[in-house]
C-alpha cells in the first residue's frame, strides 16, 4: 500500500494579514541568483529591505518585523529557528547569513536564508489538481515544470526512493515551487511558535486559500 505523503508533509506560505512584511533583496544580493544557485560560504551575507519601504514611511506604517519572513516563496528564518535545523544534514539547500534592513535603517544581522540549488520533482502528475493541459503538453518535461499546480499530490513512488533524512526540506519542482517540509521540520517551528508564515498540511491545501 502506498504511503500517504501528503499527511507528512507541509508547505510553507506566507501569513497575510494588514502588515505582512514582503521582503526585497537589495540588488547586489538578488544578482546573486540565491533561490537557484548555490552560494559560496564565506561570502557577504544576503540583504533584505521592506519591498514597501518608501509607502509605509509616508503612511507612518511600521509593519513588525517576523521570525520567519518569505522572500516569495524562500524562506529567510530567525537564528533561533536555524539553532534547531542546523544539525539536520539537508541535501540542495544551505542556512546561508542574512540580513534584514529595517525601514529606519538599522540591520537585523540574526537571520538565515534558505539557499536551494536543487529542486525535488515529486508530485503525482495524475492526481494533482492542474490546468488544463494536452496530452502532448503534460509529456513536455520544460512545460510540466511551469504548470499551475492547484493542489498537490505527493507522489509516493519518487519518495520512498529517497531517505527521509534526504527530503526533510526541498524545494518543489512545478507549480510555484513552494518550499516543502516534513512533519519532523514543521514541528520545528510549531514549537518555536514561527511568525510570519502559515504552515499547512499538503493535504489540506488548495491553492488560493492562503489568501
Amino acid at each position: 500500500m502506498a504511503k500517504n505523503y501528503n499527511e507528512e508533509y507541509y508547505l510553507i506560505l506566507k501569513d497575510f494579514n494588514d502588515y505582512t512584511l514582503y521582503p526585497m533583496a537589495l540588488e547586489k544580493s538578488a544578482d546573486r541568483d540565491f533561490e537557484f544557485e548555490r552560494l559560496t560560504w564565506g561570502q557577504e551575507p544576503l540583504f533584505f529591505e521592506n519591498s514597501y519601504k518608501q509607502e509605509d514611511i509616508k503612511r507612518n506604517i511600521k509593519r513588525p518585523i517576523p521570525t520567519v519572513m518569505l522572500n516569495m516563496v524562500t524562506p529567510i528564518i530567525s537564528s533561533r529557528i536555524r539553532e534547531r535545523l542546523k544539525f539536520f544534514n539537508f541535501v540542495g539547500m544551505q542556512l546561508y547569513p542574512a540580513v534584514y534592513i529595517d525601514d529606519g535603517g538599522n540591520y537585523h544581522e540574526d537571520y538565515w536564508c534558505m539557499n536551494f540549488w536543487q529542486e525535488l520533482d515529486c508530485w503525482d502528475r495524475e492526481k494533482s489538481k492542474t490546468e488544463k493541459a494536452t496530452k502532448e503538453e503534460l509529456a513536455d518535461p520544460y512545460f510540466m515544470s511551469r504548470i499551475d499546480v492547484y493542489k498537490y499530490h505527493l507522489d509516493s513512488e519518487v519518495l520512498d526512493k529517497i531517505p527521509e533524512e534526504e527530503r526533510l526540506i526541498f524545494k518543489q519542482a512545478g507549480g510555484l515551487k513552494y518550499v516543502f517540509v516534513h512533519q519532523k521540520i514543521a514541528d520545528i517551528f510549531f514549537e518555536e511558535k514561527a511568525t510570519g508564515v502559515n504552515l499547512v498540511k499538503v493535504s489540506d491545501f488548495e491553492e488560493g486559500m492562503q489568501f
